[in-house]
């Protein structure tokens, strides 16, 4: 691993083992004659100048602005993708791609760079540059938001914006990556598959390979690279996925959602997805049950996908496969994926139509048992053994308030700021307590305590076993010591979830949020009003409770008029599918008719189709007889003497003439050639022959008005009788 010394600014090479703690670089790629390569850090060239501007390069503004900051946070080296890979050694680059996730999580601390915000920009904002900014939007940049531990982003001149944990809720509300895998609550392996794989649903790379090899360490595979293969990468992606992981959400793709007319349908007909843009509508299906039996794999081979599956066909006929995941959010919906039977022999092989997206089935308890067909029935448990509570620093900030410490210290993470029990094997854990201060007056701290009353299971976290109760203390008074002295009280007179300083009356309440991770809610009233009148504890306590209660109808008015519209939005469908189904009713009697009508006419036209095979086999066979006989009968002419043959071929032709019959005048000119000299020209102006007529007429050994010798009659005449327009200007051309 190459890392750049952040005091010379040299290259220095490192072992796995010997690997000094470093910062890492995360950012987006500008020009590529902005940034500096290791052959530009080699030769010392760190100071580029813009192209339009005179004034430092994007990538000088990088490079020192990281080196510069990772000395302020003590660090000797830094990581810098643009500078520390040669990215002309191709051997070089995919170590470096397969590693790329390995070298984020390790990294002391990430510094995600974010060129295109300015320094006066306010990420809380809904316009703000932060939140539309480029960095949320590149492919590479997922998985150096998930990796580290410690990740702090920085705006345009250098200045911190904040860190990971703490703008935790609004980069959630960005990328939509929930809060217990971005925090690291979670590891991601827990995440199905399809979950990963619709974060990076609206991220963009500059090559196509790029979209699969940026998520290579999200889903803990290695490969190759090849670029130059396009959108098959991704397709290698999905099948290493396959061999590591029983999890068939991977085929979830292409869900439909009615409230997203821009969903990707199945273009490619292929089982799996062509990129993680089908993923868009999946990010909240997780799998169902865990089960260990063996048969139920994921094997792609022989260019198929073998899979364990169970099978629902409908009423009309449509086939689809049960998936063994759904939505978190509706636990009687199950995924199903439209199959359709292979124009093969074999009756357990499917295809995945096109143009037909997946859907959402209700679970039927006595459903189908999976079978064996050619196109997993798994999932991994989401089980969290211990409890996370996420104290949000604007939440608090809203009242003035901020977390000054934690006591057991161990129990805060200061990075992600989220709070947790130290593990132990005993059936109790110890309290947490959090001490808060009101920063603008001076007045006693509130101590929150929260208390988890039993050693908790696999299951969730349940939010009426967590108890969570608040008192006022001393500035001056050590939270050890409080901590020590809650023993000796009895949990009622430690107070409920409220108490005031004198100054501000605070109650605190849980929530639970996503993941199992339990937020804590501030709810607070200063009790000196603007006229210096006092309000009580009681008068505050009647006040918090009207403002929840107010919220709360907003919430339940917010919510039927949402249940309402539904309603009425499935009664007008209901409608209309009543109204579908009568016209397909009434089409299907038609379609009745018009089948009786058609397999009457399909019987008299097979009748008629036999009798005309019956003919044309009859027809046949006589031009069979008449095909042998014919040479027979020039054998018995050839036979004969020459004036009974002349006088035979002379009947014969004068009949055939008589009849314009050229194909017997050509069969007996060699007969009477030698007499009649007119008779090829003749012949071929009788039955059409443009080609011979011209032929003749340019060797100039017969006259185009020779008249035959039967009927007196020219070429011309006859080709005109027989409509034969192009022989008739030939011939008159040629007099």
């Amino acid at each position: 691993m190459r890392l750049i010394n952040t005091k010379s600014f040299k290259l220095e090479e490192f072992s796995d083992g010997s690997i000094p703690p470093y910062a890492i670089l995360s950012h987006t790629w500008g020009n590529d004659s902005e940034e500096l390569s290791l052959d530009d850090v080699e030769r010392g060239r760190i100071y580029k100048i813009a192209a339009v501007q005179a004034e430092p390069a994007v990538g000088s503004i990088k490079f020192r602005g990281c080196c510069r900051q990772a000395v302020e946070d003590g660090l000797g080296y830094v990581w810098i993708d643009t500078c520390c890979i040669d990215k002309a050694n191709l051997v070089e680059l995919s170590e470096a791609i397969n590693s790329m996730f390995r070298w984020y999580s390790r990294a002391t601390v990430c510094y995600a760079y974010l060129s295109d915000v300015p320094d006066d920009d306010d990420p809380l904002k809904p316009e703000s540059n932060f939140q539309s900014s480029r960095w949320f939007q590149r492919g590479w940049t997922l998985q150096e938001l998930l990796a580290p531990k410690n990740l702090r982003f920085y705006n345009s001149v250098w200045r911190c914006i904040g860190t990971k944990g703490i703008m935790s809720k609004l980069i959630t509300s960005i990328t939509h990556v929930p809060r217990h895998f971005l925090l690291g609550v979670a590891e991601l392996r827990v995440a199905s598959v399809a979950q990963r794989m619709s974060w990076a649903a609206q991220r963009r790379t500059k090559r196509l390979e790029d979209l699969a090899y940026c998520l290579l360490g999200i889903f803990g595979i290695s490969m190759p690279m090849l670029y130059g293969e396009g959108e098959q990468a991704f397709f290698r992606l999905q099948e290493q996925i396959m061999k590591t992981t029983r999890d068939d959400s991977i085929l979830a793709w292409g869900l439909d959602d009615e409230s997203n007319e821009s969903c990707l349908r199945n273009e490619d007909g292929g089982v799996l997805a062509p990129s993680p843009s089908h993923f868009a509508n999946s990010g909240q299906i997780i799998t169902r049950e865990h089960t260990d039996n063996p048969l139920h794999s994921l094997d792609m081979s022989g260019g198929s996908l073998r899979i364990y599956m169970p099978l629902l066909t409908t009423g009309s006929g449509e086939t689809f496969g049960l998936l063994n995941c759904g939505p978190a959010s509706k636990p009687h919906k199950i995924v199903a994926i439209p199959l359709t039977k292979a124009t093969s022999v074999a009756s357990n092989e499917y295809v995945r139509p096109r143009q037909h997206p997946s859907v959402l089935r209700t679970v039927v308890v006595s459903g189908s048992p999976p079978e064996l067909i050619h196109i997993k029935k798994d999932s991994r448990q989401n089980t969290f053994k211990k409890t996370y509570w996420l104290y949000e620093d604007d939440l608090f900030a809203h009242f003035n308030l901020t977390l000054v410490d934690v006591e057991p210290q161990p129990c805060w993470d200061k990075q992600t700021n989220l709070i947790s029990p130290i593990a132990s094997d005993q059936a109790t854990t110890d309290p947490i307590l959090l001490r808060l201060r009101y920063i603008k007056a001076e007045c006693r701290d509130f101590v929150t305590v929260l208390e988890v009353p039993q050693a908790e299971s696999n299951a969730e976290p349940q939010l009426n076993a967590v108890i969570c109760r608040t008192v006022t203390c001393s500035r001056n008074t050590p939270l050890q010591e409080i901590a020590q002295n809650l023993q000796k009280f009895p949990s009622k007179e430690l107070g409920g979830g409220s108490a005031e300083s004198g100054v501000l009356h605070l109650r605190v309440k849980l929530k639970l949020i996503e993941g199992g991770i339990i937020s804590i809610n501030p709810e607070a009233v200063v009790l000196q009003s603007g006229d210096d009148t006092m309000l009580t504890s009681e008068d505050a306590d009647l006040i918090l409770d009207i403002r929840q209660l107010l919220r709360e109808r907003k919430e339940i008015y917010t919510k039927n008029k949402e249940l309402k519209a539904g309603s009425e939005s499935y009664g007008i469908r209901l409608r209309l599918a009543e109204k579908g189904l009568e016209e397909v009713v009434r089409q299907i009697k038609e379609l009745e008719e018009r089948r009786r009508k058609l397999v009457k006419e399909e019987e008299s036209s097979a009748r008629e189709m036999n009798d005309l095979e019956h003919e044309k086999t009859t027809a046949e066979e006589r031009q069979d007889y008449l095909s042998t006989r014919l040479p027979i009968v020039h054998e018995q002419l050839d036979n004969l003497s020459d004036g009974r043959r002349r006088q035979v071929c002379d009947a014969l032709f004068s009949r055939a003439l008589r009849n314009g019959d050229a194909e017997m005048m050509e069969l007996l000119s060699d007969k009477v050639r030698e007499r009649d000299g007119w008779i090829p020209l003749i012949a071929a102006s009788i039955r059409g022959d443009v080609e011979t007529v011209q032929q003749i007429l340019s060797e100039g050994e017969i006259e185009p008005d020779s008249k035959d010798s039967v009927f007196g009659r020219t070429a011309l005449s006859w080709a005109s009788a027989n409509g034969h327009t192009a022989i008739v200007e030939a011939l008159l051309m040629g007099l």
